[in-house]
């Protein structure tokens, strides 16, 4: 936990589970900017702020606090329609699955107590929160388990920019775009009014929430890539870099070899691997001579198949 200038950053053990122990500490952090508000709230006045909040939480192992727990019946779960009808995929799926909507609920009510507290400190309307993850679960589909895969489960993860700053007019909506991580950096200073530096590598997003800054251009795609297997099991052990595009087809390859590649407007469940399909070779040499453009311009390397 980080608290100012460096010097006083400290260690001790959580006394409670993590998400609500850390949301705590995070709390007693707002409740100090608020302070150094000016009086009556000080909406728009007082020393600006950035701070960050990571649990580990929904992470295996899937176990929350008895009281979160106890709602998540996982005999009645209903899994996705991609989840294999075999006994040891179904059965952990559903084992895990309760402890991880239960981490999911508590991460949830967590995030309310972070609101009331900017509420409560006067910071409420003055405030950008940005919530993402960093990867999804497999939780059974496709037989599969954990991350690291290139399937939707996995790579496809929230990113929800909230709070309400009204001297710069916010809008709101569900945008289609295609973000990747390196995208937080520039939205972020963007959503703070600053520009990124030409070095900075990413899209700049905040004009989609914010009526004082303009969209800039934006990628047609978005990159993927696993670079160095975690090799667990009930997952991918080999390298493979992808792509997925904004009219919704998903392009996947092994070193030398196509692997995957789906229509996700018609098939989001990917469950028709149009890989190998020669009806569809105009469409996947498209995907891989862009998925060959992203490696090129990231200075990555990666044997793409010959096809």
């Amino acid at each position: 936990v980080h608290g100012g200038e460096g010097d006083d950053a400290f260690q001790y053990r959580l006394p409670g589970y993590e998400t609500d122990e850390l949301t705590n500490l995070f709390i007693d952090y707002i409740g100090e900017r608020g302070k150094e508000q000016a009086p009556e709230g000080g909406k728009d006045e007082g020393d600006p702020f950035f701070a960050v909040l990571s649990v580990q939480p929904p992470h295996d192992p899937y176990v929350a606090p008895e009281e979160w727990m106890r709602g998540h019946n996982a005999a009645k779960l209903i899994l996705r329609p991609n989840v294999p009808d075999i006994p040891r995929v179904t059965e952990q799926a559903r084992r895990e699955l309760a402890g991880y909507y239960a981490m999911i609920e508590n991460l949830d009510w967590n995030v309310g107590r972070i609101r009331a507290a900017l509420d409560k400190a006067g910071l409420a309307h003055n405030t950008h929160i940005i919530f993402f993850s960093d990867h999804g679960d497999m939780h059974g589909s496709h037989g599969q388990f954990r991350k690291t895969n290139p399937w939707e489960e996995s790579m496809r993860v929230p990113c929800i920019i909230g709070g309400h700053v009204p001297r710069y007019g916010n809008k709101d909506g569900f945008l289609p775009v295609p973000i990747n991580h390196v995208d937080m950096g520039p939205t972020s200073l963007g959503l703070c009014g600053i520009d990124a530096p030409e070095w900075m590598e990413g899209t700049d997003y905040s004009g989609y929430r914010l009526h004082d800054r303009e969209v800039g251009e934006l990628p047609d795609s978005a990159f993927l890539q696993l670079v160095v297997p975690t090799g667990h099991a009930d997952s991918t052990d080999r390298p493979w870099r992808g792509l997925v595009t904004t009219d919704g087809w998903k392009y996947v390859t092994l070193e030398g070899q196509p692997w995957m590649m789906y229509n996700l407007n018609e098939d989001p469940y990917e469950f028709a691997n149009l890989a190998h399909n020669t009806r569809f070779n105009a469409e996947r040499r498209r995907l891989q001579e862009r998925l060959a453009a992203w490696i090129d311009d990231t200075g990555d390397h990666f044997r793409l198949p010959v096809i």
